[in-house]
């Protein structure tokens, strides 16, 4: 029979695939790979200040990541390679500074690099399952102006769609995923569970839709037999899953070609 705590980490893994994988596709679009990885570090800066204050890992990571966020999208300047570049260096030395200047904060690097996502809690499930929502309004409610920003935001802008806000508002979304996934796989495989099914459903799409649709797919796959394997082999998870999620991808490139 399978217990209460293996059924919380299906319900946490789908969900943050549900979040991660539809956002995975839109960064892709807007070329937001390397954007992912500078709030994933950035997250690591706001686990830190959360428990220097004694708040909730997930507040601060999404306060964080929502500023850095509000700080690329505003700023033409910082949305090159070498600001990002920066950003994300610079947060992920500040953290490891805290982390090492701080032991009575008690922040284990290794969670915070490489996730805990055998160590979920109801906060987290319920957490998720809000950001799942509001995820699905936004899509819901933006889904032609997403489409049009992505691919043609002159279009956009002549079409009288408000390009500028719908492309923060991109950004808005996909730092509140980081800072809420990051806790469970960490700064260095978020942005890899984000990104990777994505490029393996471009593989496969044909259009914007089917490709949001294959990412999940690929992402739950990839998610519960990671979690399977880890399991039955004491595999690590987050590692487990990704490198599922990269042998998938290598496997529709050899296909397509």
């Amino acid at each position: 029979m399978i217990d209460s705590f293996f059924i919380s980490i299906i319900i946490v893994a789908l969900m943050a695939s549900l979040i991660t994988a539809p956002l995975g596709c839109i960064g892709l679009w807007n070329g937001l790979a390397f954007f992912g990885e500078t709030l994933a570090h950035a997250s690591l800066l706001g686990v830190c200040i959360s428990v220097l204050l004694h708040l909730p890992f997930a507040y601060g990571a999404i306060a964080v990541c929502l500023v850095i966020a509000y700080f690329i999208g505003t700023n033409d300047s910082a949305q090159s390679d070498v600001s990002l570049a920066v950003i994300s260096s610079t947060c992920l030395s500040v953290s490891i500074l805290i982390i090492s200047v701080a032991p009575q904060a008690h922040l284990s690097p290794d969670a915070l690099l490489f996730g805990d996502l055998l160590g979920t809690s109801l906060n987290d499930i319920w957490l998720l399952a809000s950001a799942l929502l509001i995820l699905t309004i936004f899509l819901v409610k933006y889904w032609s102006a997403i489409l049009i920003t992505s691919f043609d935001s002159d279009l956009a802008h002549v079409q009288g769609y408000p390009s500028k806000k719908v492309r923060l508002l991109i950004l808005f979304a996909y730092a509140t995923a980081m800072g809420i996934v990051m806790k469970l796989l960490g700064a260095l495989f978020a942005p890899a569970l984000t990104i990777i099914p994505a490029a393996a459903a471009h593989c496969k799409a044909n259009k914007p839709s089917q490709m949001i649709a294959y990412a999940i797919l690929i992402s739950c796959f990839s998610s519960l037999s990671g979690i399977g394997l880890s399991f039955y082999f004491d595999f690590p998870v987050g590692p487990t899953i990704i490198c599922l999620s990269t042998l998938i991808l290598i496997i529709l490139k050899i296909i397509k070609k």
